[in-house]
């Protein structure tokens, strides 16, 4: 059984995110940027990609990976949200943000359902998705800019093999 990897997942959000009408840029970030302003040249809304973090579980008969990753939606165009004061244009940002992540759920799950892609190839994505393990919840202010908006955790599970490949060890 092929194992999922951190590219699998990582491209694959970054396809939604391109094919997503609203959101306008995307990429994979990392914690360290929360405290600095936004990438400068990036468009609202943007979609903050996670690493992906994995996790072994075994049992008497197989052994999963549990891959967890996460993306987060931030700001609404036009709308500035930088000021503490401002719970309108915030309210606004976040529910903008909400449903987009509602949206990209229902795309993540809907393709999960599909036993091969649009071009015909095998979907490596089919039948991974735990339906259970979203979990959507606010966030903000974050960057120096202010931004509010929702991220989605979520995690996929895969049957991993229990047999080494002899091809990897010089003892095996």
């Amino acid at each position: 059984m092929p194992r999922v990897s951190f590219l699998n997942i990582v491209n694959y959000l970054e396809e939604l995110a391109i094919n997503h009408v609203e959101i306008k840029d995307s990429f994979r970030w990392n914690v360290s940027e929360v405290s600095s302003a936004l990438r400068l040249g990036i468009q609202l809304p943007v979609m903050l990609i996670d690493a992906v973090e994995t996790q072994t579980k075994v049992d008497a008969t197989k052994t999963i990976h549990i891959n967890t990753t996460a993306f987060t939606i931030l700001g609404k165009p036009n709308t500035y949200t930088g000021n503490l004061d401002q719970y309108q244009a915030q309210n606004e940002t976040l529910e903008y943000c909400q449903q987009i992540c509602f949206d990209m759920e229902t795309r993540i799950l809907q393709d999960a359902t599909m036993t091969k892609r649009a071009d015909g190839a095998k979907n490596w994505m089919y039948g991974l998705v735990d339906k259970n393990s979203f979990h959507h919840f606010k966030l903000g202010p974050l960057f120096s800019d202010g931004l509010y908006g929702y991220r989605c955790e979520l995690s996929l599970k895969n049957q991993v093999c229990r047999e080494a490949n002899p091809d990897k060890w010089s003892d095996l």
